[in-house]
């Protein structure tokens, strides 16, 4: 009963997570809200060492972080980049493929092995992003659905984050038997500002710090608070679920959230094409759950 809460918990942060960027987005950079979020998380994690044991158990821990950290830095660059400019609607539920990935890298790393029923939620999930990406329910553009979906710039960016989001828990989950969460949460976002240091220049804050817009200021706080609940809540969710487990709640409930925050608060089109292709995803989560 305390994995479920601790994974609904989680799941939950994750939506509001979602929000937030893009509403940030709105007037931040990619780049500057990928620096408060790992700065923001390395200050936290330096507290919450107080509680950490400080140590790891395998030299192969160092491998599995930086693998982590580098693939963390560019997924959260595209998925920022794919959320400024296409709907929250539409980024959100093609993020439904992680459960599946993490599936085939769970098999793979983790030795956990996948039913008739799974691989029949994986082309369930597939089938419900080509209903998502056609143009109507005719079956003509339901048949091309699949080239539209490939040739789509935010959809491309999407699969790729998706695909590294699938492997990081993974590797997460991997990474926690060496050592604790929050020395783990500590060192990644340290190696985590070293590539963002190596490979993208720091941008400039001087504009926003000088705003007086109360608005946007109370916002980079919330994004702070919930970036750090969000992770923290993952790595103590992936201690007492399976990786697959996970990715099903967090996806499920994410495009939920989307779905409303989309039509609340982006005032988004949310179309009965766009509701069918939510429905029939849910339905591959299902099996797969």
């Amino acid at each position: 009963m305390i994995s479920f809460f601790i994974l609904l918990i989680s799941s939950v942060l994750w939506g509001f997570f979602d929000l937030i960027r893009k509403v940030c987005l709105e007037f931040l950079s990619t780049t500057q809200i990928i620096y408060i979020i790992l700065s923001s998380q390395l200050i936290i994690f330096l507290f919450c060492l107080y509680y950490s044991s400080l140590t790891i158990t395998n030299s192969n821990y160092f491998i599995l972080l930086f693998i982590i950290s580098f693939l963390n830095i560019i997924a959260l660059y595209f998925f920022l980049n794919a959320l400024k400019n296409e709907e929250i609607s539409l980024c959100i539920p093609l993020l439904s493929y992680s459960p599946l990935f993490s599936l085939l890298f769970s098999n793979v790393l983790l030795n956990e092995v996948l039913s008739v029923f799974q691989y029949f939620g994986i082309f369930i999930i597939f089938f419900g992003s080509f209903v998502l990406f056609s143009k109507s329910l005719q079956i003509r553009d339901l048949l091309v659905s699949p080239f539209t979906l490939v040739k789509n710039k935010g959809a491309q960016k999407i699969i790729l984050v998706t695909l590294i989001w699938s492997l990081i828990p993974v590797l997460d989950k991997k990474s926690l038997l060496y050592t604790d969460i929050f020395f783990h949460g500590f060192l990644q976002s340290f190696v985590g500002i070293f590539f963002l240091y190596l490979f993208i220049r720091v941008p400039k804050y001087q504009s926003f710090i000088n705003s007086k817009n109360s608005k946007q200021i109370y916002l980079v706080l919330f994004l702070i608070i919930i970036s750090f609940s969000a992770t923290i809540s993952q790595l103590a969710a992936l201690k007492v679920n399976l990786v697959p487990i996970l990715e099903v709640f967090k996806r499920a409930i994410g495009i939920l959230m989307a779905l409303m925050f989309g039509y609340l608060v982006f005032k988004e089109h949310i179309g009965i094409k766009k509701i069918l292709s939510i429905l029939i995803i849910f339905l591959g989560l299902t099996f797969i759950f």
